[in-house]
């Protein structure tokens, strides 16, 4: 990896640094709702983060997004 032409916007930098994170919590944390329907939702209200949802994720595992699309 090459070192970058210039300095780092440090602003720029904790902004894609945040993007990141945002990105990956919210695939986390949507995992295990996903592609349900909103009637299937309002009957099964997710109160804490189990095993099971879509993807049969086991108590604490997260979703790696990329796994998936390749």
């Amino acid at each position: 990896m090459q070192e970058p032409p210039g300095p780092i916007d440090e602003k720029l930098l904790d902004q894609i640094s945040g993007s990141l994170i945002g990105l990956a919590l919210g695939d986390a944390l949507g995992a295990h709702v996903e592609f349900r329907p909103h009637e299937y939702l309002l009957a099964n209200p997710v109160k804490d983060l189990e095993g099971g949802g879509t993807w049969g994720l086991k108590k604490g595992q997260v979703l790696s997004l990329h796994r998936i699309l390749q």
